[in-house]
């Protein structure tokens, strides 16, 4: 049977990514450095104008789990924090060019002004969520290889942490989902799920290639010597776009 080169592809980056990850783990000082990306990125509601439009919500349930959803990524921040401290490594806060939310709508066509018609702000609402799920679930995705790898920690409280902020990620990927249609219509739905879909995809891309090439610049030292070849293999192969269309 024929493999095609992009599934041969992804198959490579997936093992490449489990075996960072548990390189990663393996060392405090990479560990709270990928920990401070995860932490930047649950703080960058803070950092950012009307990130989270509470006040552009009408649906009062979906208000109201969009300001629980913000409490929940307060709690991540502390369970990260906690988690870099028992590494006995610094917090801190990274450039916020650096941070991956802002990546992903530097690739996401910008916010319109609100509108005083109710369909447009429904529609304006229906992409704020459609890049929070895709958002949401890439993350999820990212932890479900660091909690899986975290075995191999030097502290076994980054795993507990990780685990509990994994549950509520992977809550909060199928609530924004669900948001969209109950915006909009089914088919406008797609179309608006489909473009931050694509937007994501990309901005995946740049980060993870970007963050590898600088990890392995800035700690190449922490690594063997061929892993640090399998990296660099595995980071040009993240940002070949013929791969990830």
């Amino acid at each position: 049977m024929r493999v095609r080169p992009r599934a041969l592809a992804m198959h490579l980056i997936d093992g490449i990514k489990r075996r960072l990850h548990r390189d990663i783990v393996a060392d405090p000082v990479l560990h709270g450095r990928v920990l401070n990306l995860y932490l930047n990125g649950e703080q960058y509601p803070h950092r950012v104008c009307d990130y989270f439009p509470m006040t552009a919500v009408e649906d009062a349930a979906l208000e109201l789990r969009l300001r629980e959803h913000l409490r929940e990524e307060d709690k991540h921040v502390a369970l990260y924090a906690k988690a870099i401290r028992a590494l006995e490594q610094p917090v801190c806060e990274l450039p916020i060019d650096d941070v991956y939310n802002t990546v992903i709508l530097r690739h996401t066509p910008p916010r319109r002004a609100r509108s005083s018609s109710a369909a447009d702000r429904k529609l304006e609402l229906a992409n704020f969520f459609a890049h929070l799920h895709f958002l949401e679930s890439r993350v999820a995705q990212s932890l479900e290889y660091h909690v899986d790898a975290c075995a191999h920690a030097a502290s076994d409280y980054p795993a507990k942490a990780v685990s509990v902020i994994l549950r509520d990620e992977q809550a909060h990927a199928a609530y924004t989902r669900e948001a969209v249609f109950r915006l909009v219509p089914a088919r406008v739905g797609r179309d608006v799920l489909d473009v931050h879909r694509r937007a994501e995809a990309r901005a995946n891309r740049e980060f993870s290639a970007r963050e590898l090439k600088r990890l392995l610049g800035e700690e190449g030292s922490r690594f063997g010597g061929r892993a640090r070849t399998l990296y660099a293999f595995g980071a040009a192969l993240m940002g070949a776009r013929r791969l990830h269309g």
